[in-house]
């Protein structure tokens, strides 16, 4: 098979772009942007206003890069453990608006209409480690994963300055009409990005595919 040259460096240049537009992003999955598809991205910037007792309740600041926009009900709720407070800039690394857990972070993602065969999920997360060797949690799946598939670490690179860049990926079957899971750990966070791809039965791509074809005769006639 041959690869297009000029293609392999248009496909260079998006990537580059993407992380000089977003100073980071996590490991892109090749389906984002895709049909029935949703990209959020939380940089945690600001402090919204939160109850007493919190979770602070984050909107996703938007798609990222090349990514189709959330759904309305999507959202990230919050709560810092005690004595967390929310971090403006953090030196000397330059980074701003970071929440120190030893609390967690809520993750609702709303869905596309089922019914659809099954959903990838990718979560791409910019953490430090409060104690030598504190990690990320990943917990509470709702619904559970699919065995088959369940939440692995895809990639994982050292950022300098005590950074990591995480991106997990799992599979949920049947595709849900929405999603949940807890980011938890004693660590500090600046940047989420979940991607999540709902798949069409066998069936419905094929009736996708004739509508398209369809369309295209039509305006060539």
């Amino acid at each position: 098979m041959k690869i297009c040259k000029t293609g392999v460096l248009a496909l260079v240049a998006v990537c580059l772009l993407s992380l000089s537009a977003w100073g980071f992003d996590p490991v892109v999955p090749p389906w984002r942007g895709e049909y029935s598809t949703t990209s959020q991205v939380w940089d945690f910037t600001y402090v919204p206003q939160a109850p007493v007792p919190p979770p602070y309740v984050y909107l996703p600041d938007g798609p990222a890069p090349g990514g189709q926009p959330p759904l309305p009900s999507t959202i990230a709720n919050v709560t810092p453990g005690p004595g967390m407070a929310w971090i403006d800039i953090d030196q000397p690394s330059g980074r701003e608006g970071i929440w120190p857990l030893s609390g967690r972070i809520d993750v609702t993602v709303d869905n596309h209409e089922p019914p659809n065969e099954f959903k990838w999920v990718y979560v791409g997360i910019v953490w430090r480690p409060q104690d030598p060797g504190e990690v990320p949690i990943l917990e509470g799946f709702q619904p559970v994963p699919d065995p088959r598939y369940m939440p692995r670490i895809v990639s994982e690179a050292d950022l300098g300055l005590g950074w990591m860049a995480t991106t997990y990926e799992w599979r949920i079957y049947p595709n849900p009409e929405w999603e949940k899971f807890t980011i938890s750990g004693t660590i500090d966070v600046d940047y989420l990005v979940v991607d999540t791809w709902c798949i069409p039965e066998p069936g419905a791509i094929v009736l996708l595919a004739i509508g398209a074809l369809g369309l295209i005769r039509k305006r060539r006639g």
